[in-house]
């Protein structure tokens, strides 16, 4: 998907398209569940289904968006 981008430079990109989705959700209707990407950091190409408040509450607590369905380790383990 992203080749020529390092790991920690993937995790970044999906954190911020992530955190522009939780804006448009909260600027809409803040009920409605987003698609958000797995930030393992690798090219799982994962993706979660979240309400806002959800979304807000993982960013809250330190956590990255992780795909249940992503079988790859986490590469990055802080926001930062």
């Amino acid at each position: 998907m992203l080749s020529g981008v390092s790991s920690d430079q993937r995790s970044r990109l999906f954190r911020e398209v992530n955190d522009r989705i939780y804006d448009l959700l909260e600027a809409g209707d803040s009920d409605l569940p987003g698609e958000f990407l797995c930030e393992c950091g690798h090219d799982c190409g994962g993706r979660v289904v979240l309400l806002p408040r959800a979304f807000a509450a993982l960013r809250d607590s330190g956590g990255l968006v992780r795909s249940p369905d992503c079988d790859e380790p986490l590469l990055v383990s802080a926001l930062g």
